[in-house]
């Protein structure tokens, strides 16, 4: 059994990239073993995979999830995992050429079509299935050099909320992104002439503005629900505020501006049912007063900045939602672009370097 086009929606969360993948190897492990893993805050993949021999007897493996792994990846994967260590590489799809390589490196794999080789020496296991020949997901023709994805998204905002020459390992510190996928990003940044860089040298200028716009126009737009606030928005800012910050939100949109007092709280939270259920927020089909998004990555969260009591996305993020996407206000984006463009000091960071 593999995957079909368009009976399953393609996994993109980190976190629904493993989960996927773990789908497929727990339906092929043998009889009485287990797998397990360690819970970090989501949309991140676990950091862990531990199997489990019927006898008690297991095997760790580090984690590594990922939306798209090219051929040239495998080395630097391997080269990441200590001697001691094993991979374990999550994709939503995975070439018979990187499968391969893959093998050859001795690292175990699962993607999200039901292609899976999982191998350890003790305990001894070896589990292997078939799952797609070809990405089931890439439509005819798609476009290269767009920014979209989590690494897109880490590296874009890093450029955007630091100031300053910035060398591709800073960078790759400062994002999170991973060394591969941060290199890949650039190249697309610098291509695109939205940042300058000298011949195997630092970033020397970022165009923030027009990188932004790119971004924003480039990605997946996060999927909403709607909500009633049955005590009404004033009573809801107050909760938050008082919450401060336990909820796992950051509030977007107008809301994280001074532009007007918004007739909608625009909000990404961590985890939108319990985000509701927390603050009692009844759902709604049409009429929502509060609308609330599940983040693709958790860079929503990423050097958030403080308004009136509220956790809000930095203005880097938030301009980026004003320009396109489901929080998209033009006049709002305007607005917010004067501010960020008059005083660049009050929310781009200065990189910072090692002594």
């Amino acid at each position: 059994m593999t995957v079909a086009a368009g009976t399953v929606p393609r996994p993109e969360r980190s976190i629904d990239i493993y989960r996927r993948a773990l789908t497929w190897l727990e339906t092929h492990l043998p009889g009485g073993w287990s797998v397990s893993s360690d819970r970090p805050r989501s949309p991140a993949a676990p950091n862990r995979l531990l199997v489990t021999a019927p006898d008690g007897d297991s095997v760790s493996f580090a984690i590594v999830a990922s939306k798209g792994v090219l051929s040239g990846d495998v080395a630097r994967i391997a080269a990441e995992l200590s001697d001691s260590d094993r991979g374990f590489v999550c994709a939503h799809y995975l070439s018979e050429p990187v499968r391969r390589q893959l093998d050859g490196h001795g690292i175990s794999y699962a993607d999200a079509t039901g292609n899976v080789s999982l191998v350890a020496d003790r305990p001894a296991i070896w589990v292997r299935n078939r799952g797609a020949d070809a990405d089931p997901w890439r439509g005819p023709g798609r476009p290269s050099g767009v920014l979209t994805g989590e690494p897109s998204e880490r590296v874009v905002r890093a450029l955007a909320d630091h100031a300053g020459q910035m060398s591709v390992p800073e960078l790759i510190k400062l994002s999170g992104a991973s060394t591969g996928a941060a290199y890949r990003v650039v190249e697309v940044l610098f291509e695109r002439e939205l940042v300058s860089r000298l011949p195997r040298g630092p970033i020397t200028e970022v165009r923030w503005e027009h990188m932004l716009r790119a971004w924003a126009a480039d990605r997946k737009p996060c999927p909403t629900r709607g909500f009633a606030a049955p005590a009404g928005l004033d009573e809801l800012r107050a909760r938050l505020a008082a919450a401060d910050g336990a909820l796992g939100y950051a509030v977007t949109g107008i809301g994280a501006t001074d532009y007007a007092t918004p007739v909608v709280l625009e909000v990404y939270a961590d985890d939108v049912d319990a985000f509701a259920a927390a603050l009692e927020l009844r759902p709604v089909d049409g009429g929502a007063d509060v609308v609330v998004a599940t983040p693709w990555s958790s860079v929503v969260f990423d050097r958030m900045q403080h308004r009136d009591g509220l956790h809000c996305v930095a203005p880097s993020h938030a301009y980026a939602d004003l320009v396109a996407g489901p929080f998209r206000h033009p006049d709002a984006a305007e607005y917010l672009l004067t501010t960020m463009t008059t005083d660049e000091t009050s929310w781009r960071r200065a990189v910072r370097r090692a002594r």
